[in-house]
């Protein structure tokens, strides 16, 4: 069943509003699975503390898989437990990805737990729940998902490292390269552990941007080996072009993405491709080469999302390489002020781009807040700006979602005056401007420890330069 929540009106707890009007409709009427192609099933068991209250929370129970769509809610799958609380679900999705599981009592007024959960092809999944909860949480149990876990766990801990490693004014080479070293080896490990799975596929990559500038040779032989269904499979291109690039050269970098668009086994997968191949163009001031790329991109792949951002190529080649002045934004922010980039200057500005439920997204949000608690609110500014254009997803998106800093929303987006000016056509992205307002560099999602990296060398103390000795 797919909902439409586009009349309901913006209230001060619209989060809850939305949901809570959305699940009595939902419960209310008979759910049809939206059209799919992957089909994945969960059974279980949910037990309630027995209670005379008529009012009792835990009664009547529904579990729900639902997929955000615009304004709009997809019942991915939905159960009633029987008189025993088991439960059996088939599970339709539109495509292989992270969705969000949901148990509801009060017929589906007021939510007891959630929890992410990924819908893969043939993945069949079990959850056992005793409610309340207890603050244990909601742990469904399947290869995908244990998978997701792990991801999540690992990432957890490089959490921790990052900012204690931020935090320490005089960090140890050595302790750095082992913390990397250590996250990396984890996450590609997942390969192994849970093979084929959503997670392990996005943990794969992410272990190729952690040794960026410290293992060159290690990201090209493993980009090699990444799975070219990856759902980040031109991220791994982007990775190992630039380590390509500082082992040997322009020229091989181009050659080894030759080899990555030759193993792409879709269009989506050879945009991405050729998008790092645009990029190499622009790193190396090629931007004839750059500009013919960009038109091969549009004209092969016009549908994919890379295409939108070819086409400002070279509006980007123009006013958006590392060293020129950043363009000035002037922003509505959330809490009803206005923000503009220049007033920021004197400090280091992280300027964020992205959209509400997009899984990348959803992954890397935990290490984006990391940096930002590493850092000082009077030392790095971190302006966020959605791309999601509509004020209701957005508001019931961040109602339990924590992302610290500016917060500001892209109407008109992407052409809007928040979006064109930085060609953020794919999100998420970030662009790192230093205190004089010039920009750093751009970055993707794989790319947030390099723009760790570059942010602790714009915050470390610059060592005073000595005064001139008088010739003898």
């Amino acid at each position: 069943m797919i909902l439409d929540v586009s009349t309901l009106a913006p209230t001060a707890s619209l989060g809850r509003c939305i949901l809570g009007a959305l699940f009595l409709l939902v419960l209310g009427s008979a759910c049809q699975p939206p059209s799919s192609s992957i089909q994945s099933h969960l059974r279980g068991r949910i037990t309630v503390a027995p209670s005379a209250d008529s009012s009792d929370p835990y009664r009547d129970v529904r579990v729900l898989v639902l997929r955000p769509a615009g304004r709009r809610l997809d019942t991915l799958g939905h159960a009633r437990p029987g008189p025993d609380g088991r439960f059996q679900m088939p599970i339709s999705a539109p495509e292989r990805g992270i969705y969000s599981l949901s148990i509801w009592g009060r017929g589906g007024r007021t939510q007891l737990a959630s929890t992410e959960y990924v819908v893969a092809a043939d993945d069949t999944a079990s959850l056992h729940v005793a409610l309340p909860t207890g603050g244990e949480g909601v742990r469904p149990v399947s290869p995908e998902n244990r998978a997701l876990r792990a991801y999540r766990n690992a990432m957890a801990m490089y959490q921790r490292l990052l900012t204690r490693r931020l935090r320490d004014d005089s960090p140890s080479a050595n302790v750095q390269v082992q913390n990397i070293r250590l996250t990396s080896s984890v996450l590609w490990s997942l390969r192994d552990r849970y093979p084929g799975t959503y997670a392990a596929e996005f943990a794969a990559v992410e272990s190729l941007s952690l040794l960026e500038g410290w293992n060159d040779s290690l990201i090209v032989v493993r980009a090699r080996q990444i799975s070219p269904n990856s759902p980040r499979y031109g991220d791994a291109a982007h990775i190992a072009r630039r380590a390509e690039a500082r082992l040997y050269g322009h020229r091989a970098a181009l050659t080894l993405l030759d080899t990555l668009e030759a193993r792409a086994p879709g269009p989506r997968q050879r945009a991405g491709v050729q998008a790092a191949r645009i990029q190499a163009f622009l790193d190396s001031a090629q931007v004839k080469a750059a500009l013919s790329a960009s038109q091969q991109l549009r004209t092969r792949f016009p549908h994919t999302p890379w295409a939108r951002g070819a086409r400002r190529t070279e509006h980007e080649a123009a006013h958006l390489q590392p060293g020129m002045t950043a363009p000035n934004l002037t922003l509505p922010t959330l809490r009803g002020d206005t923000l503009s980039l220049h007033a920021l200057r004197g400090r280091p500005v992280v300027l964020e781009y992205y959209r509400p439920g997009l899984d990348l997204y959803a992954l890397q949000r935990p290490l984006r807040n990391a940096l930002y608690d590493a850092t000082r609110a009077d030392s790095v500014a971190f302006v966020s700006i959605s791309t999601e254009p509509d004020t209701l997803i957005n508001h019931a998106f961040l109602q339990d979602r924590r992302l610290p800093g500016h917060r500001a929303i892209a109407t008109g987006a992407p052409q809007g005056p928040l979006v064109a000016p930085y060609n953020a056509a794919h999100v998420p992205s970030w662009i790192l401007i230093d205190h004089t307002g010039a920009i750093v560099d751009r970055y993707r999602a794989s790319d947030l420890p390099a723009l760790r990296q570059r942010l602790v060398q714009l915050l470390r103390p610059q060592a005073p330069t000595p005064s001139p000795q008088p010739l003898p």
